[in-house]
């Protein structure tokens, strides 16, 4: 491999070393201060004894220290795994044995979640790892050995300089982490050189520049928000995050920055489109606006093409794929934006349970070729078999999950999820997983979890919980009873009570949970 991130961070570090790299609120990162900090925390990983293919956590929320600490990882080839910071200690307590990390970055806390408790609640009993290294004050930091202020750590290891790995093309940059359907973590090895060529690949289509600076609504921890801006990052542009989503700061950082390039998912476009004042905001330099995560209906895409003059770039992406598909209102206007065509760099096929080819005008899975399709399910080869597919010329070809059906002229138009995930606004939550956090409630007998449409977040998250006896369970109950178990998302928004969870053959039987309501 010829070329990796840091070729382009250490030019774009020599030609413009005071240009803004990143920028979370009033916190300013340049090319410059990237490559230096980057070698200071790499060297200190290295000496702390780090090594090439080790696994690097982080649990922390979007800020600069992230970004640091991530291509610090990278850097010295170390791979880092960025972890959900609302994860509480029980999807702690799965994910880190699961990714084998060997040392962990924490903030002290995100929103309502307590990260260094949790992992505290944790140590030594439930998961190993060499060091914790805490973004946090001092004060708050445990006493126990493997626990360290990130300041302490960088001064008793850190250099100046750190040489820079050269990883091989399938080297494994990375580890994306998502829950499997049970709760058990799927964890997605990103190849080094498909990630690099796709984000390079995505932004020339989107036709970035040096120029340009963009505003993600995603987080840095979703593989998504994360490769998105790193197409921005490979031109030598500016890239902006808010540490938790505003819609009044979004629409004043827009205006103060001048911002060319936002990143929406259609939930945070509503909460945008209904802020107050909403039209007195000057939006006029903004002449993208890239969408993923969830499905986008067309009235939303109309109002930012037709009212606001703004191009809509829709894309159908995962984790396993960097993108896929695309819907672009400067070449696609007048049809829906769940109307889909590859991008010269990809390549999709639409199959049925055989993996044949389904003819035109059915419905099938939508099966995509990139040359950043992961390389595995990191630890997990029965899943691996199952959703990668390698064809004679040795390229991989992910099985998304994701039905669509096969139109003409190479569209294909997207019709739901083929498993039981519920997209609440830009979190995806497995059922199952929240059922089983409910069946451990002590006045829970049985539980079923499902959705709802929601005009706001798109689906809501209900559930079905039959008490024991004559006990009543109130959504309050959950929250609390969920709190530090699994993330605030999860929560279910509706509960129902009923008098039975109908089962056929261990199975629950969905179509009739309604009629079970208690009355």
């Amino acid at each position: 491999m010829e070329k990796n991130f840091f070729s382009y961070y250490s030019r774009y570090a020599e030609e413009t070393p005071d240009k803004v790299l990143l920028r979370i609120d009033d916190n300013e990162l340049t090319y410059s201060d990237f490559m230096k900090k980057t070698a200071v925390l790499g060297s200190a990983m290295k000496n702390a004894g780090i090594a090439a293919d080790d696994k690097v956590g982080i649990c922390m929320p979007n800020s600069i220290e992230w970004f640091i600490v991530f291509w610090s990882a990278v850097r010295i080839g170390a791979q880092p795994v960025p972890m959900d910071p609302q994860s509480g200690s029980l999807e702690l307590s799965r994910l880190i044995p699961a990714t084998t990390s060997k040392i962990l970055f924490v903030t002290e806390k995100y929103r309502n979640n307590n990260i260094i408790n949790a992992v505290h609640d944790l140590i030594p009993g439930k998961i190993a790892v060499s060091k914790v290294v805490c973004y946090a004050d001092k004060a708050v930091i445990p006493v126990e050995e493997c626990f360290i202020s990130a300041e302490d750590f960088i001064a008793e290891h850190g250099e100046n300089e750190c040489e820079i790995y050269q990883p091989e093309y399938l080297h494994t940059m990375s580890l994306a982490c998502t829950s499997g359907s049970t709760g058990t973590p799927k964890i997605l090895s990103v190849p080094s050189g498909g990630f690099l060529s796709t984000q390079e690949d995505m932004g020339d289509y989107l036709e970035f520049t040096s120029d340009d600076v963009m505003m993600l609504g995603m987080t840095l921890y979703h593989q998504g928000g994360f490769g998105m801006g790193q197409q921005m990052a490979l031109k030598g542009g500016t890239v902006m995050y808010q540490p938790q989503f505003n819609p009044v700061t979004f629409l004043e950082t827009i205006q103060k920055y001048k911002i060319t390039v936002i990143q929406l998912t259609s939930t945070l476009a509503k909460v945008l489109l209904s802020t107050p004042d909403f039209d007195k905001y000057d939006l006029s330099s903004v002449r993208i606006s890239y969408w993923a995560g969830e499905v986008l209906p067309k009235e939303i895409a109309d109002i930012f093409v037709e009212k606001l003059g703004i191009r809509v770039v829709n894309v159908i992406g995962s984790s396993e794929t960097c993108t896929m598909v695309v819907w672009d209102s400067a070449t696609d206007a007048g049809t829906d934006p769940s109307d889909f065509r590859k991008l010269s760099f990809t390549d999709y096929r639409v199959i049925d349970e055989k993996h044949n080819d389904v003819p035109e005008g059915e419905t099938g899975e939508l099966c995509v070729y990139t040359d950043g399709v992961i390389l595995n399910y990191f630890g997990n080869p029965e899943l691996s078999a199952e959703k990668i597919l390698t064809d004679d010329q040795g390229h991989r070809w992910f099985c998304t999950g994701d039905l669509v059906n096969k139109l003409p002229n190479g569209i294909v138009r997207f019709a739901g999820r083929s498993k039981r995930i519920i997209k609440r606004g830009g979190n995806l939550v497995h059922a199952e997983e929240v059922e089983a956090c409910l069946l451990t409630h002590p006045k829970i007998a049985a539980a079923a979890v499902t959705d709802e449409p929601h005009p706001v977040i798109g689906q809501q998250i209900v559930a079905y919980i039959q008490p024991k006896g004559d006990e009543r369970i109130t959504r309050g109950e959950l929250a609390r009873y969920f709190d530090g178990k699994l993330s605030a998302y999860k929560v279910p928004d509706k509960v129902v009570l009923v008098e039975e969870i109908p089962k056929d053959i261990g199975k629950i039987q969905f179509k009739y949970l309604r009629k079970k309501e208690y009355k």
